[in-house]
């Protein structure tokens, strides 16, 4: 049963003030573990969450916690005691496991670990090893492999036999008798073909793998590409070690995207995890309101600058927070639309001329709409065509400069290997607005002067 967004919401208020039993869960398996997790994230009482959490059976609960928030894990694991937790573990894929376990500090894994069964404890551990953005550290270790040189109705065989250990199976992959990789039969021809039929005809040798160090949003980016269902990991010497199946993908495209948002706001992950202290919170976001207060100032002081050519048209003043608006958002538009283009792949070294060369006839274009539509409502409303005809131009230019400088500076940051997510917020948005006003201030002076 899929439960409605307001449905997660009113079973969590209710299980939150008492209204509904802590063991609400108990032998339900109408809600989806997701479902159950989202409910619980909802929850602000940490002692209830662990109570509820408690009273699911060993299989919901398992599926429940690889759903569940890093900090709802985290308490979860911290509280329970560790044979407890451990059969939990036992049940889960390894790579959420490893992903649960790297939340605690690491006295509390390995206690946890210790109650576990020696294989899990195995494979858990040396998942736990690799750094959590790259491919070891969100690859799992059930797959199903097998020799090249075994048949059909060999593979099939020991396929069933490990049908309990195994979660969704979408390739089998193929090695050598050192265990490195030498390619992949898809499911569907295993299916299809007769017993005896050799692995080697079927084996489809031009696979996609990455090694274990290889950075996640790179596997996202093969994912994408080739549209892929799961993706073989190996080690230096193309050992296999692992797999990566299109959910944990899925998960790493939304935690990309999220980081590459926050950075464009200015802040990052870190600023906003609830169990950081006021001053730790404050300390990550103050360097970029320092920029924007910095940048509001030095606005300030050009306005300042003007003070003469706003005495001769006090009108103008209507007009700098349009000015200023339309500029900053431009920038924002192009920026956001770089950094996605080389994110994804679709903006590259070989394609930013001609994507560059677009862009500012995109700019164009939308100066001459967006300044026409300004200066006609500025003649109207202020019954000045001079006036109009400032604010008109002013604009046309601010949005060619805003997109050239949105363009540009992720770029420039590419370029100078710093991640250029950076450059959607803040920076951008504080180089558009001085330079949005002091166009304006510019084209005033210098138009007032002859009209």
């Amino acid at each position: 049963m899929t439960l409605e967004q307001s449905d997660v919401e009113r079973i969590a208020w209710e299980l939150q003030e008492g209204s509904a039993p802590e063991d609400f869960f108990t032998g339900a398996k109408r809600y989806h573990p997701a479902d159950i997790a989202h409910i619980l994230d909802l929850i602000d009482d940490e002692t209830k969450v662990f109570n509820i959490f408690l009273s699911l059976d060993k299989a919901v609960s398992s599926e429940t916690l690889a759903y569940l928030s890093d900090d709802k894990q985290a308490s979860i694991l911290e509280k329970s005691s560790p044979g407890d937790i451990a059969q939990v573990i036992e049940e889960m894929d390894s790579d959420d496991a490893a992903d649960a376990l790297g939340e605690v500090d690491e006295s509390v894994a390995e206690k946890i670990l210790s109650e576990a069964d020696a294989e899990v404890e195995e494979e858990v551990s040396r998942l736990m090893e690799f750094a959590e953005d790259t491919a070891g550290g969100i690859m799992q270790t059930e797959l199903f492999a097998t020799f090249d040189t075994d048949t059909v109705g060999a593979a099939i065989s020991q396929l069933h036999k490990k049908t309990h250990e195994l979660g969704e199976v979408h390739n089998i992959f193929l090695t050598d008798k050192s265990f490195r990789l030498t390619g992949a039969v898809n499911i569907r021809k295993l299916i299809l073909n007769p017993p005896d039929t050799p692995l080697s005809r079927l084996k489809d040798e031009d696979i996609h793998f990455v090694t274990v160090d290889t950075d996640q949003e790179k596997v996202a980016g093969i994912f994408q590409r080739y549209d892929l269902i799961s993706l073989p990991v190996v080690d230096s010497e193309r050992k296999l070690l692992g797999r990566i199946v299109v959910d944990d993908i899925v998960d790493v495209m939304q935690e990309e995207a999220s980081e590459d948002i926050l950075k464009m706001a200015g802040a990052n992950d870190e600023a906003l995890i609830q169990g950081h202290s006021v001053a730790e919170m404050a300390r990550y976001r103050f360097p970029w309101l320092a920029s924007s207060l910095l940048s509001g100032l030095l606005t300030g002081v050009i306005i300042m600058q003007f003070e003469a050519t706003i005495a001769e048209s006090i009108a103008l003043t209507a007009f700098i927070p349009v000015v200023m608006g339309i500029s900053g958002n431009v920038g924002v538009q192009s920026s956001a639309l770089i950094i996605r283009g080389m994110t994804t792949g679709k903006v590259n070294i070989n394609a930013l001329k001609k994507y560059f060369v677009k862009e500012i006839k995109v700019a164009l274009l939308l100066g001459v709409l967006c300044g026409s539509l300004a200066g006609i409502a500025a003649n109207y409303w202020q019954g000045s065509f001079d006036l109009g005809l400032v604010v008109g131009v002013s604009i046309f230019i601010s949005i060619l400069f805003a997109a050239l400088m949105g363009t540009a500076i992720p770029i420039f940051f590419r370029w100078m290997k710093i991640d250029p997510a950076i450059a959607g917020g803040p920076m951008v948005l504080a180089v558009n607005d001085l330079s949005g006003i002091l166009i304006f201030f510019v084209v005033a002076s210098a138009m007032l002067t002859y009209l």
